[in-house]
């Protein structure tokens, strides 16, 4: 009697052990499990959530390019044949990326700065639906996640190793991708962006032996949606800049630029010989030459 108590004792024993260990076990295991999901954090982002299905129609593609105005000083119009570069309906990473049904011609506009011999090629395109233009950019982004390097032929025929790397700044809609292709010898780079606009691709291409002006694709980016979505990026209207003009003392017919570039002219003497342009309804008094 005393052996089998003291044998049921021992089980007893092992089965408080085991249930322990099972137990720390799965303390441990949900643990383990749960301390990645508490790490995890949500980068934040400025990125702006169009009203995609608002927007369809309403979007012109030859608005949605950059034009001469948009850009720093230093850079001109270039060779249209630049416009071959854009990426529209091209590979990425070897992987076709067949672009949707387009109801417009692609808009494009080619610039380049002789200083440093880069180029910029700005495309738009019209697709059939909202849903095609934001797909699209869905797909390119997959296609160019899909790898970190690639090869092309340069110049000389030889293979050149490209790597692919972030673009510049902050994504300024969700509808979004952006990428660095920098060749391995350190001849070039091109930095690219793509977004969707209602129904409208837009694309922009920075190529150079160097990276572009700093912020420089972030600030066309910015203008584009500014011009083409004033709802949601210009909401107060877009700001005139203010240009002060110094006065000349010696000079009184010189004038100052106000806000919107009229001019002040305020104090600038009337020659009464000239005629002088009146509001529509005002009376006209007759001007007696002098003498």
């Amino acid at each position: 009697m005393n052996r089998m108590a003291k044998v049921l004792g021992q089980q007893g024993l092992r089965l408080v052990l085991l249930v322990a260990i099972l137990v720390g076990s799965g303390v441990f295991l949900g643990l383990a499990a749960g301390y990645p999901l508490r790490q995890l954090r949500f980068e934040e982002s400025d990125a702006q959530r169009l009203d995609q299905s608002r927007l369809a129609g309403t979007v012109d593609p030859a608005d949605a390019v950059v034009a001469p105005s948009d850009l720093p000083m230093g850079w001109e119009p270039g060779d249209p044949a630049l416009g071959a570069l854009g990426l529209l309906g091209a590979q990425f990473c070897g992987e076709d990326v067949t672009l949707p049904t387009a109801l417009s011609e692609t808009a494009t506009a080619v610039f380049v700065n002789p200083a440093d011999e880069s180029f910029l090629v700005s495309q738009a395109v019209r697709l059939d639906r909202w849903q095609s233009a934001r797909d699209y950019v869905d797909d390119v982004g997959d296609a160019i996640d899909a790898c970190d390097q690639f090869f092309r032929v340069g110049l000389d025929g030889a293979q050149v190793q490209v790597d692919v790397s972030e673009g510049e700044g902050d994504p300024p809609v969700t509808d979004y991708v952006s990428r660095s292709f920098v060749s391995e010898d350190g001849d070039s780079i091109q930095t690219w962006s793509m977004m969707a606009v209602g129904d409208v691709v837009v694309v922009l291409l920075y190529g150079g032996p160097t990276r572009s002006q700093q912020g420089l694709l972030s600030d066309l980016e910015e203008r584009l949606l500014i011009r083409v979505d004033p709802e949601d990026f210009a909401p107060g209207g877009v700001p005139t800049t203010t240009e002060a003009v110094e006065e000349d003392p010696a000079d009184p017919s010189a004038t100052t630029v106000l806000e919107g570039g009229a001019a002040d002219e305020s104090e600038t003497p009337v020659d009464p010989g000239v005629e002088t342009t009146l509001p529509a309804g005002a009376p006209v008094e007759p001007v007696e030459p002098p003498g």
